[in-house]
């Protein structure tokens, strides 16, 4: 149980890591300054130092916590559900208000927006940085090999895992093409979807068709 004071600090912090992630997506990478920070959060920048070195740092806060809540949903999930039923479930909740960049201007929450964040991180973030986040996305692999059930191998399981965020990304892929504050992004053009579902939702419910029948083969 943590204390009063340490409850305050932990909500200071993740404050200050949320009015990050919606400063980079409402104004861009140039205006998610320090200051605006620390002003958004209400605090000073005094305060932000006390908390993280750098912008970055906060916006790495995001991408843990959210990576996190995934690992607790995957290990609350029903026993009788298939990891792939799993990601798909969890995906597909954060497509809510992302179809298109203007829907969740402010949310960066949607799949569509963490893509983003994703972006700017990986432009800027050092071995350590990435070192952290590759450090929670071991414990979702983990958290989705322990599933009950599935029969697959280790690899197997990674696999799963990489294809459903790549599903994800397509899904919301075309909706990013018109994003201004969507940086380099991490499927190329020739990947984008042209045809077929239009919508993200249906996007990603013809990618997961697709992995659980195993592209035919």
């Amino acid at each position: 149980m943590l204390s009063l004071r340490e409850r305050k600090k932990e909500e200071t912090r993740r404050a200050l890591s949320r009015a990050a992630a919606e400063l980079l997506l409402a104004e861009g990478t140039e205006n998610m300054t320090v200051a605006a920070i620390a002003e958004k959060a209400g605090v000073s920048t005094r305060t932000f130092h006390n908390y993280f070195p750098r912008r970055e740092d906060a916006l790495l806060l995001f991408i843990e916590d959210t990576l996190d809540d995934w690992c607790r949903q995957v290990e609350d999930a029903p026993e009788d559900e298939h990891p792939l039923d799993t990601m798909h479930r969890l995906i597909g909740d954060r497509l809510s208000d992302g179809t298109h960049p203007e829907d969740a201007p402010e949310n960066p929450g949607t799949l569509l927006n963490l893509m983003t964040i994703g972006d700017h991180l990986s432009a800027v973030a050092g071995v350590k940085e990435k070192a952290r986040v590759q450090h929670v996305a071991d414990g979702l692999l983990e958290a989705l090999y322990r599933r009950p059930g599935h029969g697959m191998s280790r690899q197997g399981v990674a696999l799963l895992l990489i294809s459903s965020l790549a599903a994800g990304a397509l899904a919301v892929e075309p909706a990013r093409q018109n994003s201004s504050t969507a940086e380099c992004g991490s499927i190329p053009p020739w990947a984008w979807p042209s045809s077929g579902p239009q919508d993200a939702p249906s996007r990603l419910e013809e990618s997961f068709r697709l992995l659980r029948a195993g592209f035919g083969g």
